[in-house]
């Protein structure tokens, strides 16, 4: 029988265990070091490695009391959905549907990173939900995040005044230079006020300090803000308040030339709920200064130089188009692939969507696209973590939501807005660090002052007694997990082997084709081009493909169309014809039979030009009437445009440079293992939510050997 702990047992800390001697500093010095530090840690290269550090520090705190540990309400989600993401490494070299196969160790590095970020985040949560209010009182927890607040501001005017600070962190320069180099960390170590893109298609300095990214700067911005207001000047002494516009009027420089629409668009929700929630109390006060202070606010905006550059951003868009896609194919591929676990982390696309060998350039950052997963960081747990996985993900927010939305109190009104702009910003933007933290942070105020109050009981939601489930339960989750497991075998086992072979065309540079450009009655003829990705559309088209099926059926050639995919190196003229079929003789035959056909049909089609530029050479020339829509007496002499057709088209289309090894193509088992296995772990955990007050039975033959 569980043990029943009071809730007075519970604040006052009262437990059975030997009295431990007191330490000299206080409970809350973990967080109050992280924050109150904050540029200094910014400086030297410690911003992502100190609060890893940091929640370990918390973690000890917590297993010193670890008798008395309550788990706020929904922590049985957020904890299945810690174990979909452990699932995630079984699949981490699986192949994604659009993405490009293959990858090596940096894919786990990539994992174990998100996974101790979000084991930080968990240790945040529990460590704020034990702790009294004598050891981290609302008060100060509001003063820590409204000075967070001023930091990311003040770091933010930084970076607009002076785009181009940068410098080497100690972190930095006692790395090794292997991992020194890899483009992530350099990004997490090394300090920059700003980041140089060409969102508005000139260079713009997009503020990031004290940050790793510039959308984690406008994330955080629009999440410390409510605990600003609060701190500074509702609770706030004289000189914060005096401080609190200044402050303000700072902030507003790099929140405009941020460029970040959805910081703009949370800064606005947040005004808007302050005004409904005055609203619900029927204060009439509150509303008019709020509205009076919004209004001059506006008006003193649109009358400053900001307003054109905010004006502007609304209207380069052109991202809108692009994310979008990406999202789609991110999904789609995730659904596909992997739907119940995912793929574990995130993967690069092949090409861009606007040419199969696009890709990034020196000139060109943004020419390429981002891996599938990123863009946001709902998109990044769909793709990783599954379907399933994002559906736990988003149970879990939404019981706090359900716990603070009445916004009776102070706590849950900051959770509420906090989670509100959370909600927008995980469609948009990577939370994944000081915004999830912060979100956990706002999520167990919310539940230690629900307990302290009485109204939720801590008794109910006791870790002990949660282990105590667990541990009895085991048997039952280990034997559903083994019955998924094994169907997930079964289903691995039906899969028929695949054999792949590839070969590799270097194309030739083929001009545009330079027909006459005239005026006519129907307007002027547009010059036809040849570029990698019309060669790809040759080689699936029914002419190439019905030449190497050696029949002209259209179901042989669907069915060889739906065997062949075309990809290109980036930024080059080198094609890759993969074939994949069921048969290793089949799959090289097709392949190699596919190339030639290709070459073949081309030299055919750059033999025709020929001919035609040549007909043109010989043409007598002859006087234009009206039919043709030109002045009467017009003379047609295409000798130059013709001649130079002739001259710099080539004999040849390309040449063969490569035919692989044929290879057996793996079944990837560990997509169904995996999802087999979790899948029976999720039907157990189902089982054991459906019977909140089963406790396990201990048998009196074990008592009596204890």
């Amino acid at each position: 029988m569980a043990t029943i702990v009071s809730q007075r047992e519970l604040q006052a800390g009262s437990h059975s265990s030997p009295p431990r001697r007191r330490s000299s500093w206080p409970a809350h010095w973990p967080l109050s070091l992280l924050f109150l530090g904050f540029p200094l840690w910014w400086a030297l290269g410690l911003t992502v490695l100190l609060p890893m550090v940091l929640s370990l520090v918390m973690a000890d705190q917590l297993l010193r009391r670890r008798r008395r540990l309550v788990l706020p309400q929904g922590f049985a989600l957020w904890a299945v959905f810690l174990v979909w993401v452990l699932i995630g490494v079984v699949v981490l070299w699986a192949d994604a549907p659009s993405a490009i196969p293959g990858g090596g160790a940096s894919r786990l590095a990539v994992f174990a990173y998100r996974a101790i970020w979000y084991f930080t985040a968990t240790m945040v949560l529990l460590w704020v939900s034990n702790l009294r209010q004598q050891e981290l009182s609302n008060r100060w927890l509001y003063q820590l995040l409204g000075f967070m607040f001023v930091v990311t501001a003040v770091g933010g005017l930084v970076g607009v005044l002076f785009p181009n600070l940068e410098f080497r962190s100690l972190v930095e320069l006692l790395l090794p230079g292997g991992i020194r180099d890899n483009n992530l960390v350099q990004t997490m170590v090394h300090p920059k006020a700003a980041d140089i893109e060409h969102v508005l298609g000139r260079p713009d300095a997009r503020p990031k300090a004290p940050f790793a990214f510039s959308n984690t700067w406008g994330s955080s911005l629009a999440l410390y803000m409510p605990f600003f207001f609060v701190a500074w000047w509702r609770d706030g002494a004289l000189w914060q308040r005096i401080a609190v516009p200044f402050v303000l009027l700072g902030a507003s420089v790099p929140i405009v030339y941020s460029l970040n629409r959805g910081l703009w668009i949370c800064l606005g929700l947040g005004a808007l709920g302050y005004v409904a929630l005055q609203i619900r109390k029927r204060r009439l006060a509150p509303i008019v200064v709020a509205v009076a202070l919004l209004a001059t606010v506006t008006l003193v905006f649109f009358l400053s130089p900001l307003a054109a550059v905010f004006q502007e951003r609304l209207a380069h868009a052109h991202s809108n188009e692009r994310r979008g896609l990406l999202l789609t194919q991110t999904v789609a591929s995730a659904a596909k692939g992997s739907p119940v676990v995912g793929f574990g982390s995130t993967r690069n696309v092949q090409g861009s969507f606007s040419s199969i060998a696009g890709a990034d350039t020196p000139d060109c950052n943004a020419c390429g696209l981002p891996p599938l997963g990123t863009q946001g960081h709902m998109w990044m747990v769909i793709f990783s973590q599954g379907l399933v996985g994002a559906a736990l993900f988003v149970a879990f927010f939404l019981v706090a939501f359900m716990r603070s939305w009445r916004c009776r109190t102070t706590a849950e009104v900051l959770c509420t807005l906090v989670l509100v702009f959370f909600a927008l910003q995980v469609f948009i933007y990577d939370t994944l660090g000081l915004p999830l933290l912060t979100v956990m942070l706002a999520i167990g105020a919310v539940w230690r002052e629900q307990v302290a109050t009485g109204e939720r009981d801590p008794a109910r939601h006791l870790l002990r007694d949660a282990l105590d489930r667990l541990r009895a339960a085991v048997p039952l989750l280990l034997a559903l997990s083994a019955v998924g497991l094994v169907a997930g075998v079964g289903v691995a086992s039906l899969k028929q082997q695949t054999y792949s072979t590839s070969v590799s065309i270097l194309l030739n540079d083929v001009p545009i084709h330079l027909q006459p450009t005239l005026p006519n009655k129907f307007g002027t003829t547009t010059p036809d081009s040849t570029t990698v990705d019309t060669e790809a559309n040759l080689i699936t088209s029914s002419d190439t493909l019905a030449l190497a099926a050696g029949r002209t059926d259209p179901a042989a050639v669907d069915r060889l169309r739906n065997e062949v995919s075309v990809t290109a190196a980036p930024n080059t003229r080198v094609l890759f014809v993969e074939v994949r079929t069921h048969s290793a003789k089949a799959s090289r035959r097709l392949a190699t039979a596919v190339a030639d056909s290709y070459l073949t049909v081309r030299r055919a089609q750059l033999s025709l030009r020929r001919d035609q530029a040549l007909a043109r050479i010989t043409a007598v020339p002859s006087i234009a009437d009206d039919t043709a829509g030109l002045a009467p007496g017009t003379t047609l002499n295409p000798l130059r445009e013709s001649l130079a057709d002739l001259v710099l088209t080539p004999r040849t289309a390309g040449q063969v440079l490569a035919t692989g090894a044929t290879k057996a193509v793996g079944r990837q088992p560990e997509v169904p293992i995996a999802s087999g296995a979790a899948l029976g772990f999720g039907v157990g955990a189902l089982l054991l939510a459906a019977r909140p007050g089963w406790t396990p039975r201990r048998r009196a033959v074990r008592k009596r050997w204890r």
